[in-house]
């Protein structure tokens, strides 16, 4: 079910997400929706991977520089 709401965006980042939206065939509804699903699913295998080492490896504490290193190889697109 949608829900019709009302947003504000910069001038640049509604020029932006409307050109990603197009280029992807989406309304600007559609892309801002698709943002919204990725960001959440992202987040949550951030959890998830949270919980494992709780349960598994409680001990287990990654260096800054390896963690930071982590969630950017996590958070890059995937290669074609």
């Amino acid at each position: 079910m949608t829900v019709k709401t009302s947003i504000a965006l910069g001038r640049e980042e509604l020029r932006a997400a409307k050109k990603s939206a197009a280029a992807q065939g989406l309304s600007l509804s559609g892309f801002l929706s698709s943002l919204v699903r990725e960001h959440a699913a992202q987040q949550a295998r951030f959890e998830a991977m949270d919980h494992y080492l709780q349960r598994f490896a409680p001990r287990f504490r990654l260096s800054e520089k390896a963690r930071v290193a982590v969630e950017a190889e996590w958070t890059d697109p995937p290669k074609p």
